[in-house]
């Protein structure tokens, strides 16, 4: 979290998959948001804060082989680099393998 957190405040690019981008996700939400419990569903702690949650498709009680495999489409509400590296396009799919969301 401590090298995350330098990362951002720094603006130094950082490549955070899977377990990194959670962790990335809770030191903003804690961080800069101010949602000093943040976490993520797949932590056992108590919080009123989840800012990763399983995915509604995803039964929990089946794992091994039982990722979702596909593509979701998101949209670019505003200018920004990550856009730039869409090519400025409103709309982006992205082809993913996981069991968590933001």
């Amino acid at each position: 979290m401590m090298a995350i957190k330098w990362c951002r405040e720094k603006k130094i690019p950082m490549l955070a998959v899977c377990l990194g981008f959670q962790l990335a996700v809770i030191e903003y939400a804690r961080n800069v948001v101010g949602l000093t419990d943040a976490k993520s569903g797949e932590s056992p702690e108590i919080s009123n804060n989840v800012v990763v949650i399983d995915m509604p498709e995803h039964n929990q009680g089946q794992l091994g082989g039982t990722m979702l495999l596909g593509s979701r489409s998101f949209n670019f509400n505003q200018e920004c680099k990550l856009k730039e590296l869409y090519g400025n396009k409103d709309v982006a799919k992205e082809r993913h393998r996981h069991r968590y969301e933001v």
